[in-house]
């Protein structure tokens, strides 16, 4: 296992205009790793990172890593609620020519691997991994598998399937559409499964209850994430020159009265925040691969 540090960067936690939801104790830098993107553990001791050629752990305390799995393209994936697990599609292509997504969960404490959903051209974008299961839609099917020895659990899925937004709930898939036919983006349900927060391209952000009802607009949040059930942490961000992003901070909302309270300054591009399950810290990665930590408290 190789040694790695940290770097402790000093940046602007708060902004005039800005509400104070949070207090920033510090945003470390993972030193020695390079990835896309970045997934904090619910527990937030560990980051889960993708590289070129396999999914990666960091821990947080001290920046140690270990391969989790190995293979190509594993961009999208979350951690168990109990950290013992890591859930991921792994594409493949077939003779003719199209991609296929499977769903497979790793064992962190064995390496075992278990497939979830078989490789599909049918694979909702958007899984749950709550309650010791995994929870996926495959063409408007819920698929659900226990992570351990226990039973499967089903639980709340929000997902995206040709851009409509979806939700499952005790194995129905409904499509919502809060806002009617649109292009979805980056669903996710909140952590006590009765809120559901997306992307309508083209309007902002937005939640609304598991049926679609009680639409609340949060503006330009992109890439919004829960960080417990009252708090969105997502992405800020001002656009420059042939699609490149001039600046971009890492931003929290209280989803009850939109304030809002910016975590990072200019000094860093900051991109596609994850949180711990009760929001104290949060990772992000920047355009150029370096992956920071922030430690919240309240």
């Amino acid at each position: 296992m190789k040694k790695l540090f940290m770097t402790v960067v000093a940046m602007l936690a708060f902004v005039t205009g800005f509400a104070q939801l949070v207090t920033v104790q510090s945003v470390n830098k993972l030193d020695g790793i390079l990835s896309e993107k970045a997934v904090i553990s619910p527990a937030g001791d560990f980051v889960v990172v993708n590289t070129a050629n396999s999914l990666k752990r960091v821990n947080v305390a001290d920046g140690s890593q270990s391969e989790i799995v190995k293979g190509s393209g594993l961009y999208n994936f979350a951690v168990s609620a109990d950290g013992s697990q890591v859930v991921y599609t792994r594409p493949s292509y077939k003779k003719n020519h199209l991609r296929y997504n499977a769903l497979e969960a790793v064992n962190l404490s064995d390496g075992t691997v278990k497939t979830v959903v078989k490789p599909t051209r049918r694979l909702n974008s958007g899984f749950s991994v709550a309650n010791g299961s995994v929870n996926a839609v495959e063409n408007g099917k819920l698929r659900t598998v226990a992570t351990g020895t226990g039973k499967a659990v089903k639980a709340p899925v929000a997902s995206i399937s040709y851009g409509h937004l979806q939700v499952t709930v005790n194995g129905k898939t409904k499509t919502i559409d809060p806002q009617g036919r649109g292009s979805y983006i980056w669903p996710s349900v909140s952590p006590d499964g009765t809120r559901v927060c997306y992307w309508l391209v083209g309007q902002g952000c937005f939640t609304c209850n598991l049926d679609g009802s009680d639409v609340k607009s949060h503006g330009p949040l992109r890439a919004a994430v829960w960080a417990g059930n009252k708090m969105l942490v997502g992405q800020d961000e001002v656009e420059g020159n042939a699609q490149q992003l001039a600046a971009c901070s890492i931003v929290a909302l209280d989803v009850n009265t939109n304030e809002v309270q910016k975590l990072t300054d200019d000094s860093v591009i900051a991109t596609y925040p994850s949180a711990s399950a009760d929001g104290s810290r949060i990772a992000f990665s920047t355009p150029t691969g370096e992956i920071y930590v922030i430690n919240l408290s309240k």
